[in-house]
């Protein structure tokens, strides 16, 4: 694949500290109830399960070889006018990969670093 063909990244914002990647801003009991059922752990969801990017956020790496669970997840998009230079703002659908805390080892550090 050449560059001029690859994707952009999807993670563009600023990096999660541990603290705000544990927390969320909006709860989902369709997603929550699916989770539960789809969980073969005693994991619970949205204290057990986060995405790939909060796991390295709190310092944990999902293990090798582990499949995730798809939830159904809102995203803000923001449109602008080329012509008027308008921005008008919206919101579509999509999915996420959640990863539950049996799925994650904690991250070592990398050899030649300090710890």
């Amino acid at each position: 694949m050449t560059t001029a063909t690859r994707r952009p990244a999807r993670n563009t914002g600023p990096k999660l500290t541990p603290e705000q990647a544990r927390t969320f801003h909006t709860y989902s009991v369709g997603n929550a109830a699916s989770l539960a059922m789809a969980l073969t752990c005693d994991c619970v969801p949205y204290q057990d399960t986060y995405t790939f990017g909060r796991w390295i956020a709190q310092g944990y790496a999902v293990r090798k070889g582990e499949h995730g669970h798809h939830i159904s997840v809102k995203h803000e998009t923001e449109k602008r006018d080329k012509e008027t230079g308008e921005v008008t703002t919206g919101e579509r659908w999509g999915t996420a990969v959640v990863f539950c805390r049996c799925q994650v080892a904690p991250l070592t550090p990398k050899a030649g670093t300090a710890s």
